[in-house]
């Protein structure tokens, strides 16, 4: 993986912007705000937030097959800005602050970075909070079909895949905002001797990452192993001794790591530089077949959240139980997206038809329980209307309690309270919605030394 300071005008005029990817857009740019110098002095008893007007944020959005991304102000929900990208992102993800939107375009083998313009420094004991217009950083990488991208507190693991057919080698880079932003040059970058579509976590200064063996008959990795940055390269630490056929999907919490296997998940726990291993089979209700694909985490709540062909199941590492979360997709739909919000108070499900469920945690015998607190229906469209190859999507707010969610239908943007399981607000776009980001500051980081 090859890391670019790419210098890309981005005083392109909007016109230009709307034409790229064949989407049109009607640009009407917001006044920005940036944070007023006046405000460094020795005097702290201001509050650092007093120059920030976007205080709840901004999302970006993509359509589809457009290299055009849209910045909107959650607070009155105008569009600050349309940035180019080089191509169409296939996924994107926030940084682990929020303060940069990932942007994987993964045909073209880049992954591109926006600064969507919020964030805070630390200056002694308190922070200074900024706001800036958005921009399409320096900052990029180069590779071969970069496909996974998990984000951790201490920062983020870029996986790509190789290609079997090129005989290009799978490899992950692990870096953080502080390389995004500038402020670092020297990403670490473990480079593998086969393809592989694999999985990696960082933290902090180890990266825990899958492992495949060469002759291999199927693409995904069968092992883990455990390695160490020096500099711009990995030494491997540690290969686990378990085995984990069929690996796909992996998340974290503050203390572990989960990788789901074709019979299980595999746990990875943490304590300082100490890691061991553990297994959990899959549990006797699955059905013949059923395997866990897809893993979340978060780092305040002691549980997983994964998906297992079309239920929901929650894993405890330290019990080793799964159990089904009591929710059901509606009749003939299917998962499309879900996870916890930015307290880890709440998670959410949502499936094709639209349907948007809230559970609420509460601890019961020293664990943790979820119990539905409220179900809505994003749509009451016809839901053939759907725009072929789009689906609702969501993005947690990080700065309250809040989730948005596209709707291509209506070409909107709308905002749930979790608190109520009602809508919110509404952003009226005059294109289909693909994904969606939240970036700004967090409510917990903005409050840390006030």
């Amino acid at each position: 993986m090859v890391l670019k300071g790419k210098l890309l005008a981005v005083a392109i005029s909007a016109l230009v912007l709307s034409a790229c990817g064949g989407t049109e857009h009607t640009i009407v740019k917001a006044e920005s705000s940036t944070h007023d110098d006046s405000s460094h002095n020795d005097d702290h008893d201001t509050d650092h937030h007093t120059s920030i007007t976007d205080t709840l944020g901004r999302i970006l959005v993509t359509s589809a097959e457009s290299n055009v991304v849209n910045l909107y102000s959650a607070a009155d929900k105008s569009l600050i800005d349309a940035i180019g990208a080089t191509s169409y992102p296939q996924y994107i993800y926030p940084s682990e602050n929020h303060r940069f939107a990932i942007l994987v375009q993964r045909d073209e083998g880049r992954v591109e970075f926006v600064d969507g313009g919020l964030y805070q420094e630390a200056h002694g004991d308190h922070y200074h909070a900024y706001q800036h217009t958005p921009a399409l950083v320096d900052f990029q990488l180069s590779s071969v079909k970069p496909t996974h991208v998990t984000v951790g507190e201490s920062g983020i693991a870029v996986f790509s895949d190789g290609d079997e057919e090129t005989a290009q080698n799978a490899g992950v880079t692990m870096f953080s905002e502080h390389h995004i932003s500038g402020e670092q040059s020297e990403a670490a970058t473990l480079h593998y001797n086969t393809y592989m579509h694999g999985a990696a976590q960082a933290r902090g200064e180890y990266l825990v990452s899958t492992i495949r063996a060469p002759e291999s008959e199927t693409s995904l990795p069968s092992q883990i192993g455990l390695y160490h940055a020096h500099g711009d390269h990995f030494h491997q630490a540690q290969v686990f001794d378990l085995n984990c056929p069929a690996l796909h999907g992996s998340a974290q919490n503050e203390d572990v790591v989960a990788f789901a296997c074709a019979d299980g998940v595999a746990l990875i726990s943490q304590q300082g530089s100490s890691f061991n291993a553990t297994k959990v089979t899959n549990p006797d209700f699955f059905a013949q077949g059923q395997r866990i694909f897809a893993i979340k985490g978060h780092h305040e709540v002691n549980q997983f959240i994964a998906a297992a062909g079309n239920d929901l199941v929650l894993l405890a590492p330290a019990t080793g139980h799964i159990e089904k979360l009591e929710w059901q997709a509606s009749e003939q739909y299917r998962i499309a997206s879900y996870g916890f919000s930015f307290g880890g108070e709440h998670l959410v499900a949502m499936d094709t038809a639209g349907k948007l469920s809230v559970f609420t945690a509460h601890e019961h015998d020293n664990e943790q329980h979820w119990e539905i607190s409220g179900v809505t229906q994003v749509s009451d469209a016809d839901l053939t209307a759907m725009p072929t190859g789009h689906k609702f999507q969501m993005t947690f707010s990080q700065a309250e309690q809040a989730v948005y969610v596209s709707d291509p239908i209506a070409q909107q943007i709308k905002k749930y309270d979790l608190a109520s399981a009602t809508l919110q607000d509404t952003i009226e776009l005059d294109y289909v919605p693909e994904k969606l980001v939240w970036l700004g500051i967090a409510e917990e980081a903005s409050h840390d030394h006030e």
